[in-house]
């Protein structure tokens, strides 16, 4: 049985992503990303393989004991949505904000684009609002 392309762009996603922030092998990124791929996310704007693992590196270096879920996947022709959250504990300074110890959840939605069994195009958005108040951060009011 041959899968639509919607189910083989899931598949494709559903590796990368449990690959990548499951297992923190960071070479999915190059196996994954068309490197003329654009990136389109939250504090980062590029070329793919470069914001992303600026973004990788960021993270993993910021928390450990990563435990990534995916809650949807959604396809159309060449996009893939993946609604995603991840857990870790902050041990390392993540942007200006030194190690706090806490445990977190991150979650976001990415909008990926895909040829030819490659990301080509990623708009991402994550609520970065959320984390920031989970690390004890903000000061509202």
């Amino acid at each position: 049985m041959t899968l639509s392309l919607e189910e083989t762009n899931k598949e494709i996603v559903r590796t990368y992503h449990e690959t990548l922030w499951g297992k923190g092998d960071k070479s999915a990124i190059e196996t994954y990303w068309s490197p003329e791929a654009e990136v389109h996310m939250t504090d980062f704007d590029g070329t793919a393989i470069d914001v992303v693992r600026e973004d990788v590196d960021r993270y993993f270096e910021a928390f450990t004991d990563q435990k990534t879920t995916i809650h949807h996947l959604v396809a159309e022709g060449d996009q893939v949505v993946l609604n995603w959250s991840t857990t870790g504990k902050h041990i390392g300074a993540y942007g200006d904000v030194a190690a706090t110890g806490k445990d977190i959840t991150m979650a976001g939605m990415d909008l990926l684009r895909l040829k030819d069994g490659k990301i080509v195009e990623c708009w991402s958005m994550w609520d970065g609002l959320s984390v920031y108040d989970q690390l004890g951060v903000l000061k509202i009011g």
